[in-house]
């Protein structure tokens, strides 16, 4: 069984901040790094995305389709926005948002179904593909020393999935256009956070995140997984940059009587953040 990145990643953070925790002890770096009141970050990242979707009716054969078979580019510079309020000695309030998009043309050699519309040989398919995450959680810092934060909570998010196909096939320049194919999801469901933060003194500090956030509402099931670990420089008293890399492996099912389409995508890649603290 092959573990997501995004847990392997996960893992060995949460091993380096162990260690760390253990071996830093005595000055305070960590009251001007992790007790600011407000916090505002905005960051990209240059994500390679490896993306699989099949596609079960009851009168058609699965018929999986990756990126290169849609013509979309495996990378993406996306696009993330989140801010933290300090509202007690111990609790914070977090609020993200995050996005992925991509989209192209292919022509395909063979006949294939998706979501139960049918798309013949030699037609120029455009794919379309849309991932927006929308978060809200409250944290509880469960330990606090001289140099080392840690917090856990939950809250609730929103994922609006969206993919959609569209067929264009020319024969002796008559036209036919095939119907767009797509399926989308966008509910609050509940999620699962902690980050730990260690600071090397009172400008310099890293930072890993990670978390779990469901997909099962409705007629959808799932879930996906993330993690993300940055180090931070203070510039200032009110600014800073990071330097990181993120991963995020999603599983999501939409079951239908007649149909079922699965979802199986893994996000990775370097990110850049601007911070802002008051």
């Amino acid at each position: 069984m092959t573990l997501p990145k995004s847990t392997v990643l996960f893992a060995a953070g949460s091993i380096l901040f162990v260690g760390i925790t253990h071996a830093q002890e005595g000055t305070d770096f960590g009251s001007r790094v992790f007790d600011t009141k407000h916090k505002l970050s905005i960051g990209a990242t240059r994500q390679t995305t490896d993306l699989i979707i099949a596609a079960t009716n009851e009168n058609f054969e699965p018929t999986p389709l990756t990126l290169d078979d849609l013509g979309v580019s495996n990378t993406d510079t996306s696009y993330f926005i989140d801010y933290r309020y300090k509202f007690a000695k111990r609790w914070s309030l977090f609020l993200g948002a995050y996005s992925f998009t991509g989209s192209g043309e292919n022509v395909w050699s063979r006949d294939f179904n998706f979501d139960g519309t049918e798309f013949s040989a030699d037609t120029r398919v455009r794919a379309d593909l849309d991932v927006d995450t929308y978060m809200v959680d409250v944290l509880y810092t469960v330990h606090r020393s001289d140099n080392v934060q840690v917090l856990l909570g939950a809250g609730l998010h929103a994922l609006d999935f969206g993919v959609g196909l569209s067929g264009r096939l020319e024969i002796n320049e008559v036209v036919d256009e095939a119907t767009t194919a797509g399926t989308t999801l966008l509910a609050p469901v509940p999620n699962v956070r902690g980050s730990a933060s260690w600071a090397v003194n009172d400008r310099i500090y890293f930072s890993l995140v990670g978390g779990w956030l469901s997909a099962n509402v409705d007629e959808y099931e799932g879930d996906f997984t993330y993690a993300h670990l940055r180090g931070f420089y203070r510039i200032g008293e009110k600014l800073g940059v990071s330097l990181g890399y993120q991963s995020t492996d999603i599983d999501i099912q939409r079951i239908r009587p007649t149909n079922t389409i699965d979802i199986n995508a893994q996000l990775d890649g370097p990110t850049f953040t601007l911070t802002y603290t008051f």
